[in-house]
């Protein structure tokens, strides 16, 4: 693994401490890492609206609920369904 050395302002580290309970490089691991993976899906996103134009935000609002339902149908004890 390797080390790197970052200058933070001190609130913030003031606040990282606060919240990372005694792991400070997990949490900054992690926080990272949804960085990374949000501006690669933006970077996907407007590679695919160049290809297939704008997106329809009552289409995405659509699957959305429609994937929730799935996701809590699919998270629901035995017998049960919401």
């Amino acid at each position: 693994m390797a080390k790197l050395s970052v200058s933070l302002p001190d609130d913030l580290v003031r606040d990282l401490k606060e919240v990372a309970h005694g792991n400070v490089s997990a949490f900054v691991t992690a926080a990272v890492r949804n960085e990374l993976d949000r501006l690669r899906l933006q970077a996907f996103v407007a590679e695919l609206e160049d290809e297939v134009g704008h997106v329809d935000e009552a289409e995405v609002a659509r699957y959305s609920a429609l994937l929730a339902a799935a996701v809590a149908s699919a998270s629901a004890p035995s017998g049960e369904t919401s």
